[in-house]
């Protein structure tokens, strides 16, 4: 079976299965928390992030291990701070800060911190009523099922010697001649050793010398700062929609286009039009359960390909988990997304944009 159908249906179970758990419970919300779980761990490489790493069967335990933890965190964190009002805002905003600054120190911290960020923000709307300790169950259920299927999906049979072999021989990353040279010695060529924590750390704390290390901080706080304000600012019952379209479009590495950007955004709108009229419709539960399954296999594909079309498929599947969407809340949730889009082009992209065009022409 090809790697590409293999992810498709390693997402559509992943997500699929919590769902469904929870309509055969007659606990459809339970279901939707621990999908969201398995959301957030969709896609992720049990290798890790370097692909000519060292891929021990204690590492690929470790790094699942370091997932499930950051899910579950993320869920009862944003179960904790949601319904304080201002209080709720500045924590968002603070801790989001804290953790992109972070996640500068290593491409891994960079993945388990935004992973962090996103589901926290997700979960102060989509766990109301839930308690901090329940939430993180579900979210470390869905996690460790997520992880499970990926790994029966994906990774079956490929455990040997103490690695988790890819099937390719050359990772893209590995120096050409190194590998000639483990050709004509009849072995695979030696993988790089990775940095030690101390070397991750020196070259994190330059970067922060520079304006570069600050850039996506900057702007990812002071694009939650601006949605956290308008949804006190006008009370309403879908208002963390807004930050929840800003963490899904600022990106810790923008596009560099003006194009690109907008084309995420309408993406997005589009998406929420989409998943708003499949709730208003009110389909049975297992077919809801064939549309979150449908739109997770979807994911893996258009991530890679056309990022717009993912935008408009993940947009959707967040809602379908969230559930909150009626016809008394539609006009609020179309709003919503429109702010956050706003939000996310003016404070994120449009002023990265500039930079990179202004640099261009004073380069060519």
């Amino acid at each position: 079976m090809r790697i590409e159908l293999r992810s498709m249906v390693a997402a559509a179970l992943g997500l699929g299965g919590p769902v469904a758990w929870g309509v055969a419970m007659g606990r459809p919300a339970l279901g939707a928390l621990a999908a969201l779980g398995a959301l957030a761990v969709s896609g992720v490489s049990l290798g890790g992030s370097a692909p000519d790493a060292p891929r021990s069967r204690a590492h690929v335990l470790v790094h699942g291990a370091a997932v499930v933890v950051a899910t579950a965190a993320a869920g009862p964190a944003g179960v904790a701070v949601a319904g304080h009002g201002w209080l709720t805002a500045v924590t968002v905003v603070l801790v989001a800060g804290v953790l992109a600054t972070a996640g500068g120190i290593s491409r891994p911290m960079a993945e388990h911190s935004t992973r962090f960020i996103v589901f926290m923000v997700i979960s102060t709307g989509a766990a109301k009523g839930v308690e901090p300790v329940a939430a993180a169950v579900l979210f470390a259920e869905g996690a460790a099922w997520g992880l499970l299927v990926t790994a029966l999906c994906l990774h079956t049979g490929r455990l040997h010697t103490g690695r988790l072999h890819t099937g390719r021989l050359h990772t893209g990353r590995l120096h050409t001649g190194r590998l000639r040279r483990g050709a004509q010695e009849g072995r695979p060529p030696a993988a790089r050793p990775a940095p030690t924590a101390r070397a991750l750390l020196r070259r994190w704390w330059g970067t922060l010398r520079s304006a570069h290390g600050w850039q996506y901080p900057i702007r990812l706080t002071a694009c939650l700062a601006a949605a956290e304000t308008v949804g006190l600012l006008w009370p309403q019952p879908t208002a963390s929609w807004i930050a929840v379209t800003v963490v899904i479009l600022v990106r810790r590495r923008p596009d560099g286009s003006a194009r690109r950007s907008v084309e995420r955004a309408a993406g997005t709108a589009a998406g929420v039009i989409a998943g708003s009229t499949v709730l208003l419709w009110v389909p049975p539960s297992w077919l809801l359960v064939l549309f979150v399954a449908a739109l997770a296999a979807a994911r893996p594909v258009l991530k890679e390909r056309n990022y717009a079309m993912y935008a408009t498929v993940m947009t959707p599947l967040v809602l379908l988990l969230m559930g909150d969407v009626s016809p008394a809340t539609l006009g609020y949730r179309l709003a919503d997304t429109v702010i956050g889009c706003a939000i996310a082009l003016a404070l994120a992209c449009a002023p990265y944009v500039r930079k990179k065009e202004a640099l261009r022409a004073a380069v060519g």
